[in-house]
């Protein structure tokens, strides 16, 4: 595989488009891409929530971002104190990669991937002060990939002063790559006001890159940037065309939910929800709603209707 070939890989991989990974044939051993690609898919699997087809993709190698990833998986699918386990796995491997292992996370397989995997799970564990520490959080990191995990947890916890800061110090030197894109566009959604239409933009002109075209996860992202906008005519036939793509796509179906509420269209919402629950009944969303519903329902039990005219 030429550099041109991973980098393509790399760039699917960046726009979400984990599907088209996982379907994409590896190179021979010999290829000096072939770690890269390993890794690359390894995360796709992941990020589907394959985690065996992952373990087994990445097999017995003993390469620093092929253990992280290991333990990732096996954190990912792990309950209770086992999970104890893979997160200690990857604090040995951020204090491994610190002693000599060369390699940020664009070369596909360097140290940064190593950090980048374990403050995913950090950050999933809830431990998020760890997870920017490991990433180099206010250290003008100089890996993209760390960089857009730290925006993607400043806009988590509702900081994107934070998050806009460290943006600012990686446009220096990020040469307007792809990811910086997708952080700027991140950043965009969450700020809103003028820097929605910028989002929208970016979302548009990578929805006509080649291989995007089947990909959701781009399609998806563009639909919620015309809801912030208003415009829900183009939100729905973006939303509509990812969910062609992959009917079970949750985003979309999340997405479709606050379009359709909305709109007001109470058996779109009703409709949309019941397709989220049928598919993801875990998702977050439905989650809140849960809460909110129990949160209600308790404040209602307080009160009484009075009877007197």
């Amino acid at each position: 595989m030429d550099s041109d070939s991973l980098f393509y890989l790399q760039n699917q991989f960046y726009l979400g488009n984990y599907k088209y990974l996982c379907d994409n044939p590896l190179p021979p051993k010999s290829d000096p891409s072939y770690l890269a690609t390993v890794c690359y898919t390894a995360r796709s699997h992941i990020a589907l929530k394959n985690y065996s087809a992952a373990l087994s993709l990445l097999g017995s190698d003993t390469s620093p971002p092929s253990r992280a990833l290991t333990s990732l998986a096996k954190y990912l699918s792990a309950t209770g104190d086992d999970k104890d386990t893979y997160l200690e796995e990857l604090r040995d491997l951020c204090i491994e990669v610190e002693d000599g292992f060369e390699g940020d996370s664009e070369d596909g397989a360097g140290a940064g991937v190593v950090k980048v995997v374990a403050a995913t799970a950090f950050s999933a564990e809830g431990e998020v002060e760890e997870a920017l520490t490991t990433l180099g959080a206010g250290c003008k990191s100089r890996d993209i990939e760390c960089v857009a995990l730290i925006v993607h947890i400043y806009l988590s916890i509702a900081r994107p002063d934070l998050a806009k800061k460290e943006y600012e110090a990686a446009k220096k030197w990020a040469d307007d790559s792809l990811l910086i894109q997708m952080v700027e566009a991140a950043i965009g959604l969450a700020v809103g006001s003028r820097t929605l239409q910028t989002a929208q933009y970016i979302y548009a002109e990578q929805v006509s890159a080649p291989g995007s075209s089947t990909n959701p996860a781009i399609l998806t992202a563009k639909g919620i940037s015309h809801i912030l906008l208003g415009a829900y005519s183009d939100a729905d036939n973006a939303l509509n065309e990812a969910l062609t793509i992959d009917p079970k796509y949750a985003e979309a179906l999340a997405a479709k939910v606050t379009l359709a509420e909305l709109k007001g269209k109470k058996g779109e919402v009703d409709e949309a929800i019941s397709r989220l629950q049928s598919s993801h009944p875990d998702y977050i969303l439905l989650k809140d709603l849960t809460e909110k519903e129990s949160a209600f329902d308790a404040a209602a039990s307080q009160f009484t209707l009075s009877s007197e005219a």
